[in-house]
């Protein structure tokens, strides 16, 4: 424990750089803090909450020095809800500082020689606010009224609100129609202090090409009022194409999907149209959030990897193929990986539909798939992983299987920084491009290309 700072007392720091939560950093007898709102440049006046081995927590109490960049955020609850981080900083500023947080991870984890020039600018968003295509939310009967909201915080606290000022506005008017409709119908939403209701959460999606919409209501238990609440539902709003209803009981489980979905109105999916193809969206099927950003994030990988047309690609963690649709046409074939069965299936119905006819699809993971490929040489592998990266064994099978070029979809810049440095023996790092998928938070996606070293 660190004998010259305790929790309750109140320090003036100078805050030094941006933590990848988005916090300040501050430095106090080599300490690290960590303060949630100060920006790089302030002098703030904080109080420690915590302190640990290697660093301590603290609250802000007063910017006594701001910083330039400093900016009023624009949502009422911004500061009691954890689904945004930097709301108080300029959104030019915070795109410079997503840079930075790659450019630190590389020079932290990847222990290889690179260059600024490396990392480019990030690509902002035109529209940085109302960008979220999809919605999941709890709802609970608080003072004999439905309401849908956001935890607090780190905690379960739940705070109502009436809308989201980075969700589609047309979500936000659908969650408001469900909420007044439910109230009519008297199908309530769990009640916290009663124990009892129906609805747990609500999930609605938005596809922005077709601007269909697709509502999931999650149940605590079944109620035969939902038709009622449906048929005036899609009267009101008749973008609502497809309604489901899945049912999770246990509240002590967390998650928005429990058992079986079940079709209770219109299509099974949603379709949604980006650059000029078509993809089939079930509600539990993964697709980027912010469609804009997206076209851009497929975009950039297609341009680093300057696919040739008899080369062979690979689309690792395919999902539902969005990477495959986009390169289809610069290749001679795609092999798309995917694990999960329900991305494979509409991966499969969006490249029937669209009438592509050279990528196939592989439910399998990575070394099975590699395993089974009557093409023993891959010209170029796509990768866009989770947040834990690439992992050592996908990365030894990188090295065994030598592809010319590897590009490389993070949503993590240390596990990309480390997955890097392990690759770094026999690829080097040739350009990486940060993109802004969620404005106004800590979160920076970005494409990175690296190429085989010449033997």
């Amino acid at each position: 424990m660190n004998e010259f700072i305790k929790i309750g007392d109140t320090l003036n720091v100078d805050v030094k750089r941006m933590g990848i939560n988005g916090e300040g950093i501050a430095y106090y007898q080599k300490l690290a803090i960590f303060i949630d709102h100060a920006l790089p440049g302030e002098e703030v006046k904080v109080n420690i909450k915590e302190v640990l081995e290697n660093r301590a927590i603290g609250e802000l109490v007063e910017v006594r020095k701001p910083s330039p960049d400093r900016v009023e955020p624009f949502c009422p609850i911004y500061h009691q809800c954890g689904g945004c981080q930097t709301q108080h900083i300029a959104y030019e500023a915070m795109l410079e500082q997503k840079r930075e947080m790659i450019i630190r991870s590389f020079e932290r984890y990847a222990g290889i020689e690179f260059t600024h020039k490396q990392v480019k600018k990030t690509l902002g968003a035109e529209h940085p606010t109302y960008y979220r295509n999809k919605a999941s939310l709890p709802v609970q009967r608080i003072k004999n009224k439905n309401r849908f909201g956001m935890y607090q915080k780190n905690s379960n606290r739940f705070i109502a609100i009436d809308g989201c000022p980075i969700q589609n506005e047309e979500i936000n008017r659908i969650l408001n129609t469900i909420i007044l409709l439910m109230a009519k119908h008297q199908m309530d939403a769990f009640d916290p202090k009663k124990r009892e209701g129906y609805v747990r959460a609500l999930v609605v999606r938005v596809a922005e090409g077709t601007k269909e919409a697709q509502v999931t209501f999650v149940m605590l238990k079944k109620s035969n009022r939902i038709e009622a609440v449906v048929r005036d539902l899609v009267h009101k709003e008749p973008t609502v194409k497809s309604v489901h209803q899945t049912l999770h009981p246990d509240m002590k489980k967390m998650g928005f999907f429990g058992e079986a979905l079940e079709l209770i109105y219109g299509k099974e999916t949603i379709e949604e149209e980006l650059n000029g193809q078509k993809y089939q969206l079930k509600p539990e099927a993964f697709f980027q959030l912010n469609t804009p950003q997206a076209h851009k994030f497929y975009l950039e990988m297609k341009r680093l990897a300057q696919l040739k047309s008899h080369e062979i690609a690979i689309d690792a963690y395919a999902g539902i193929a969005p990477v495959s649709h986009y390169i289809h046409k610069d290749c001679r074939s795609v092999y798309a990986i995917e694990v999960d069965p329900s991305s494979c299936e509409s991966a499969k119905l969006s490249l029937e539909k669209n009438g592509i006819t050279n990528v196939t699809v592989l439910q399998s993971d990575f070394k099975r798939a590699l395993s089974g490929l009557k093409e023993k040489k891959i010209d170029v592998m796509f990768f866009d992983p989770p947040r834990v990266g690439l992992g050592s064994e996908t990365i030894e099978l990188i090295l065994q299987n030598k592809p010319k070029r590897l590009i490389y979809g993070s949503c993590n810049p240390s596990t990309l920084a480390k997955d890097i440095f392990e690759l770094s023996k026999d690829y080097t790092l040739i350009e990486t491009v940060p993109i802004d998928m969620f404005p106004y938070t800590s979160l920076v996606e970005s494409v990175s290309l690296l190429e085989k070293k010449s033997s």
